[in-house]
């Protein structure tokens, strides 16, 4: 029996080269860089162990670029506990781009993990908001790009457990 897999788009500390990328090291597969179909706003927060990129669903903002992976159950379920699924973040299936060689982009489906607002609404509030966008628009997060460290320190014991 074929194990079952999920895409998934990441689009901060767990790409390749960011902190978190060893939680895909048992992936199935990277597919491709890709991007969101939806758009959203984006905010670096500190937390102790580094910055990350949090993304609210917002119809004037951005798409985001990333990139794809296939991941079974288990990695699926570790990636909801990094991402706290439910309390900081919410699983949602979206409509995401492949580029393909000749230059068309091939739709699909993937997870993303989105801010939840009652948890950073107001550090969104307070800003000032990621806008770092590659050639393409699509915001593009990159550690310290667009950082306010009185921003995002305030904002990040939003994080700490209570």
């Amino acid at each position: 029996m074929t194990p079952v897999t999920h895409l998934v788009f990441v689009y901060g500390t767990l790409k390749r080269g960011y902190s978190n990328h060893p939680m895909l090291a048992t992936a199935r597969e990277f597919v491709g860089d890709a991007a969101t179909i939806s758009t959203y706003r984006m905010l670096t927060m500190l937390h102790p162990s580094g910055m990350f990129p949090v993304i609210l669903d917002d119809p004037n903002g951005q798409p985001v670029c990333g990139e794809i992976y296939h991941v079974d159950d288990d990695t699926l379920a570790r990636l909801d506990q990094l991402e706290r699924e439910g309390s900081s973040y919410d699983r949602k299936l979206i409509d995401v781009t492949l580029p393909l060689a000749s230059g068309e982009r091939l739709p699909t489906k993937a997870f993303i993990y989105v801010g939840r607002e009652d948890r950073f609404g107001k550090a969104f509030a307070r800003g000032p908001l990621y806008e770092t966008v590659n050639e393409r628009g699509e915001l593009d997060w990159k550690t310290g790009a667009a950082f306010d460290p009185e921003q995002t320190i305030t904002s990040a014991f939003d994080l700490l457990p209570r």
